[in-house]
């Protein structure tokens, strides 16, 4: 039988753990309450909606978002002009340190655009979120009907 220096292993392991609590550690930004709307019948777009939290003493600004159900996910807010509703685009959302920012409708939310597949309720729908500080953070919301 081999000699197996298990305090090399112990040592090792105890690193590579450290290392991990590093990562999560390093990650102010939670994401929570997010859901994708449900597909409408004969339409290629949906909406997504969560609230992004910054728990850092730094701002950081959402880039960019993707997904496997779309190749165009955009920022989007609603806003009264002109005595009427109307909806732009936005390059990005920053979240303050110590904040948060609530994607919901009728406000700032994201729109997906030319589904690869019809997205129903019980779905669950992967989206990565890239920040302006690296992170990139692996998210998977629930699908519901409209509300």
């Amino acid at each position: 039988m081999k000699n197996i220096h298990y305090r090399k292993i112990f040592i090792i392991f105890m690193l590579l753990i450290g290392m991990i609590t590093n990562v999560y550690a390093m990650t102010d930004i939670t994401v929570s309450e997010g859901y994708i709307k449900a597909s409408i019948p004969g339409s290629s777009i949906t909406a997504a909606y969560m609230t992004i939290s910054n728990a850092g003493n730094k701002a950081i600004t959402l880039q960019k978002i993707s997904s496997t159900i779309s190749d165009r996910i955009e920022i989007h807010e609603h806003s009264m002009s002109d005595g009427m509703m109307r909806m732009r685009q936005v390059t990005e959302i920053t979240i303050d340190a110590n904040n948060e920012v609530v994607l919901q409708p009728s406000g700032l939310h994201l729109m997906i655009f030319s589904l690869k597949q019809k997205v129903t309720d019980k779905d669950v729908i992967p989206l990565t979120l890239y920040f302006s500080n690296k992170t990139k953070i692996n998210i998977q919301l629930p699908v519901y009907r409209y509300k």
